[in-house]
């Protein structure tokens, strides 16, 4: 989980407490809650995001796939669970594609995200490693039980794979599209930062990160990450490749402000009674996510002195108290 020992030994006391947290949003209608509250919510996603990235959601088969020298591990599902990816997201970030992936979810799709990120390192490594190719992901994938992804295909493979249906989210213009990912985006650069380049599941999944983060946002020119007129373009063409691409009949170009009604009839699924469509991890919450992550690269020394400190005092006690049983007393040199 850890390639630092001293972090490890800081760091795992404490999260071991929260592991079982989830990162899904609860309130379907983020967008009505006030600035503030969202940003407090969003430093607890930043805990959450923490915990995620030390490895904490990671099944023991995913581990054992990612020790070294080890086999990866198909851990498949029983076999009615078994299935295939039927449905490709393909907008890029801060596009409405958290909605969209809980939308897909309330209409019984089970989803690759940004959570299962996380919990699927072994495949993202093993596909960055070149030890399984994108078709032989996809086909774990659906032994594993999911059956559409936002986080593992591009268009060019839906284009290949005629019996898949994708979505392109979009913005209501670019300007809107690129202020908000210019709040995500230092995400990247917190990664290569302390204590997280030091965490297992972030070198994992490091390469997968930055084509999301540097590459794919920029049509191949990682040092434009944070330009906005280069974000603006590539947004742009970005769209007309996709649209370009893939068929009109299975691609759906979708602004989440349109709700069920298209979706629903692009799937074939009835619209949920009772259920407003998602809105959710508002750019507050966002906000807050970052600021929590920035503040960890700040204080990580202080979790380790939390740790040191205590240590070094007992140590010291000890070594006092074993220093005075060695020495002799008086009385005791004279009998002899």
């Amino acid at each position: 989980m850890f390639r630092s020992p001293i972090i490890a030994a800081s760091m795992v006391a404490f999260l071991a407490l929260y592991s079982t947290v989830s990162a899904r949003p609860t309130n379907l209608q983020e967008q009505n809650i006030g600035y503030s509250q969202s940003f407090l919510q969003g430093t607890y996603v930043g805990f959450q995001t923490l915990l995620a990235l030390a490895g904490f959601y990671e099944e023991n088969e995913v581990k054992q796939g990612m020790a070294e020298d080890s086999e990866l591990v198909i851990d498949a599902e029983d076999e009615e669970d078994q299935t295939e990816i039927k449905i490709v997201g393909l907008g890029l970030g801060r596009t409405g594609t958290t909605s969209l992936a809980m939308a897909l979810e309330i209409l019984g799709y089970t989803v690759v995200h940004d959570d299962e990120q996380t919990e699927l390192t072994d495949l993202f490594d093993a596909e960055e490693e070149e030890v399984i190719d994108i078709d032989e992901l996809h086909e774990i994938l659906g032994l594993r039980g999911y059956n559409a992804t936002l986080k593992t295909a591009g268009y060019n493979w839906v284009a290949d794979n005629p019996d898949v249906k994708a979505i392109l989210t979009v913005r209501d213009n670019p300007d809107k599209y690129v202020d908000s990912w210019l709040v995500a985006a230092p995400f990247i650069e917190i990664l290569r930062q302390k204590p997280f380049c030091w965490l297992n599941t972030v070198e994992a999944l490091l390469p997968s990160f930055e084509a999301e983060f540097m590459y794919e946002t920029t049509g191949g020119k990682p040092e434009d990450f944070l330009n906005r007129e280069a974000l603006r373009q590539n947004y742009e063409q970005y769209v007309s490749k996709v649209q370009e691409a893939i068929p009109s009949s299975r691609l759906l170009t979708f602004n989440v402000k349109q709700g069920w009604g298209p979706l629903c009839e692009y799937l074939g699924q009835p619209v949920p009674k009772g259920i407003a469509f998602p809105h959710v991890h508002t750019r507050a919450k966002l906000e807050g996510e970052m600021f929590f992550l920035r503040v960890i690269t700040w204080i990580w020394p202080l979790a380790v002195l939390a740790i040191v400190i205590p240590l070094l005092c007992i140590f010291m006690a000890l070594k006092r108290k074993f220093s005075k049983s060695d020495t002799i007393p008086k009385a005791a040199q004279k009998i002899d």
